[in-house]
């Protein structure tokens, strides 16, 4: 029998649930709520990756919603906005109009792999976005490529973040490249009192220095919100150190050029969970970015293509880079 699976019948709180399963992974995703990736499992230590809230289920919502209150967890994707705001005419929601929007499902059987083509036009700005998620025999990593087409009228700024929230305790690690930590001074969080920029991963506080690479345990009440900036590596991780099990993102870092963090660890609304957010820009207020010239732009009828590579392996401690294979190198410290 082959170790490759694709079940597109399953449900989940009344919706639609696709799996793709090999003998190291399974991912189950949601294509109504905006081709989400609910969960991601390496079956070897049946350890599931991504992050639940435990007192929202995932459901359907109206175009507006607010974000914070409805979030189930995931992986979601956020475009072409953070914050809601109005702008060069558009009225757009609350952390942009891909995580309430209804995807085209086309899943695939390929003789080495199995995957779902996923496409929504954005109805208020009207890109197409298109994005295949690939789970191939014998890896232990999913390939997901995208392309965004403006199908509007006039050419239009954009914030694309990725948005997997990592299920965290205090034996997990968090690593990223070398690169400079900008705060945001409106989400100050348990880093009040740093300097608003410094190195990656030590954050000077009053209190002394906090490594940020180590995740605090629930009861902190930790909360951390920051732009990772600077690197021309792209790539970040999570380590649990019980389990050696690191996880990780690949991605092109000239169109990601920076990776920001939210982390909670009873912080916020009480919650526990880690969100790894590689992005096309920063900060989260989209006219102030457009106004750093920090945005890409996307003419009528121009694409933005690539590719992202989830990846996991054993029997690390630490992550100091990942391959575009999808090997991560151990760490040193």
């Amino acid at each position: 029998m082959s170790e490759l699976i694709l079940s597109t019948n399953g449900d989940l709180h009344g919706l639609n649930l696709v799996l793709l399963e090999n003998a190291l992974l399974r991912v189950a995703i949601l294509p109504q709520l905006g081709g989400k990736i609910w969960q991601i499992t390496y079956k070897p230590l049946a350890a599931d990756l991504l992050w639940h809230n435990p007192s929202v289920p995932p459901a359907l919502h109206p175009l507006h919603a607010c974000y914070d209150d409805l979030w189930a967890g995931g992986w979601d994707e956020l475009f072409p906005n953070d914050e809601a705001t109005e702008f060069l005419g558009h009225q757009l929601p609350d952390h942009g109009e891909l995580w309430t929007g209804n995807f085209t499902a086309e899943p695939f059987r390929e003789p080495d792999s199995v995957g779902i083509r996923l496409s929504f036009v954005t109805p208020v700005t009207r890109f197409l976005v298109e994005r295949t998620i690939r789970l191939r025999a014998g890896q232990a990593c999913l390939h997901i490529d995208y392309r965004f087409t403006n199908q509007g009228a006039a050419s239009m700024p954009f914030l694309w973040k990725l948005h997997p929230a990592f299920a965290v305790g205090p034996s997990h690690r968090i690593d990223l490249p070398p690169m400079i930590i900008v705060r945001e001074p409106a989400f100050e969080g348990t880093l009040a009192g740093a300097p608003l920029e410094f190195p990656w991963p030590h954050a000077p506080l009053p209190t002394g220095s906090i490594d940020l690479r180590q995740v605090p345990d629930a009861a902190s009440g930790a909360l951390h919100f920051f732009y990772g900036v600077g690197s021309d590596q792209g790539w970040c991780a999570l380590t649990n150190q019980a389990t050696g099990l690191a996880a990780g993102l690949r991605y092109d870092p000239a169109v990601f050029p920076t990776c920001w963090l939210f982390a909670t660890h009873g912080g916020w609304q009480g919650l526990n969970v880690a969100v790894l957010e590689p992005a096309t820009g920063y900060p989260f207020q989209l006219d102030k970015m457009v106004a750093a010239n920090r945005a890409p732009w996307l003419a009528p009828g121009e694409s933005l293509e690539t590719s992202v590579l989830f990846t996991t392996q054993t029997g690390l401690q630490s992550v100091s880079a990942i391959t575009a294979s999808g090997q991560f190198l151990p760490g040193v410290s």
